[in-house]
């Protein structure tokens, strides 16, 4: 093992290179910067390697079986992760104005830092700007008696050759309402167990209770308010109860254990800590360009305050590449991240839409499977539901649940965005017959509510600007 240090100075050095890092990388690179692109483990990050995308390939061929067995579903997934892997860290080793280093990084300063590579060797590098995009992991939690053949999560899930003939997903967020749909195709007998009284609980309770009542109809054992107390090997039995509570239940036969209840920041052993850098529960404090309290020092996606989900770690990759190369413009308001749970039926979000609707907003309640496209595919259950500002039209959030629900919440992510309002919606021509035909009919609905109640709206809103005014 050799202990040689080298040194190096680039523009920007960026540690992860997962979504939020290659975005930066590539930004940069592209108006000519100099670029250092670190990576501990594979190119990708959770996104291609264990997370978006073997998961969602799961759910495409989970859906398109075509005679195949669980196994060679599985394998296929993996072919599929693997090679969208090689054709990324081909490409990013021999990128112009990236130089990719393999090994572990660690902030000596807002200007320095040393790489640490397999070999034992050390590179320093220098860069006016340090971009931490290291992304984060799988929470994971003690459950009495459970060992770890059995225990899984989203690192270990896509690799298992054998489908499990039981499988009990702790957790039921996106993660684990995605699972419990490929599995369930796959012929597993699944449970889904949660703390919190109804799956997808940062969902409006009406979009989760469509989503729970399509997993029911699968024969997927949803029971909310329930958690995993200890395993009994010799029985294969989980004991459940509630989370303050004794042991209420218990299930028989498990084979796996998925455990899905959130992630962690990958931000441990950096350094930010010793150069004073603000966190929050273990994430990196962001400003609106994506700063750090440290000058130079700069984060995106799952290790900031900011990210949760790859498109957002892309967003805000795309603000850092800005606030670098053009310092004095504004940062703008921060973006709006839809939420997509690719369950089925599918469910959206975006904006904030709170339980309890406030007195001057006005919310718009489709019956998705009434739109004729739905009634030609067969829709069951699904719903529209928007949040728009009485008077002045603004859009405030909007959920959808349905077929296609995450291509259709970007038409709302798009008008948010510029502030168009919903009444200048009015008169747009749908395709027909699409799924999209049934946002025109929530834009129809605000209408026919909005126009006859216009004056005493009006009213309303003079009344509040002027009371603001004084």
């Amino acid at each position: 093992m050799t202990t040689e240090t080298a040194s190096k100075t680039v523009d920007a050095a960026i540690i992860g290179a997962g979504s939020g890092g290659l975005t930066v990388a590539i930004g940069l690179s592209q108006f000519g910067k100099s670029v250092a692109l670190i990576e501990a483990a594979e190119i990708g990050g959770d996104c291609t390697n264990v997370g978006c995308i073997p998961s969602k390939s799961l759910l495409h061929h989970t859906a398109h079986q075509d005679g195949r067995s669980p196994a060679e579903i599985m394998t296929k997934v993996r072919e599929r992760r693997n090679n969208l892997r090689d054709h990324e860290t081909e490409e990013f080793s021999d990128k112009d104005g990236i130089d990719m280093m393999w090994g572990r990084a660690k902030i000596d300063a807002a200007d320095r830092l040393t790489v640490t590579h397999k070999d034992g060797s050390t590179t320093v590098v220098t860069a006016k700007n340090i971009i931490v995009a290291t992304g984060s992991r799988a929470r994971r939690i003690p459950i009495e008696g459970l060992d770890d053949d059995r225990y899984l999560t989203n690192e270990e899930l896509f690799e298992e050759e054998n489908v499990p003939s039981k499988l009990v997903i702790v957790g039921a967020g996106p993660i684990g309402i995605e699972m419990a749909t490929a599995f369930q195709r796959l012929g597993t007998e699944v449970v889904v167990l949660d703390a919190a009284p109804r799956v997808l609980p940062l969902y409006l309770p009406e979009a989760s209770a469509i989503v729970e009542r399509g997993l029911t109809a699968r024969g997927i054992d949803v029971r909310p308010g329930i958690v995993a107390k200890r395993f009994d090997s010799a029985t294969q039995t989980l004991h459940v109860g509630p989370l303050d509570g004794d042991v209420t239940g218990q299930i028989a036969d498990v084979d796996k254990v998925l455990v899905a209840v959130g992630r962690v920041p990958n931000s441990d052993n950096l350094g930010l800590e010793e150069l004073g850098v603000e966190m929050e529960r273990g994430r990196i404090v962001i400003n609106g360009k994506g700063q750090s309290s440290v000058d130079g020092i700069w984060a995106a996606g799952d290790v900031s305050t900011e990210g949760a989900t790859t498109h957002a770690a892309n967003a805000w990759g795309r603000r850092i590449i800005k606030a670098i190369l053009a310092p004095p413009a504004p940062a703008g308001p921060k973006p709006l991240h839809p939420a997509v749970t690719f369950s089925d039926p599918e469910a959206a979000t975006i904006g904030e839409q709170p339980e309890e609707v406030p007195g001057d907003v006005r919310r718009i309640v489709v019956d998705y499977a009434k739109a004729d496209r739905s009634y030609t595919d067969e829709v069951g259950e699904g719903v529209i539901i928007v949040d728009v500002r009485k008077f002045t039209g603004a859009v405030l959030g909007a959920t959808i649940v349905g077929p296609r629900a995450g291509e259709l919440i970007s038409v709302f992510s798009l008008a948010m965005k510029n502030d168009i309002r919903f009444s200048k919606w009015y008169g747009t021509v749908w395709p027909y017959p699409s799924y999209a035909d049934a946002i025109g009919k929530a834009v129809d609905a605000y209408m026919g509510e909005a126009l006859p109640n216009m004056h005493k709206e009006f009213a309303s809103w003079a009344k509040g600007k002027i009371g603001r005014l004084f």
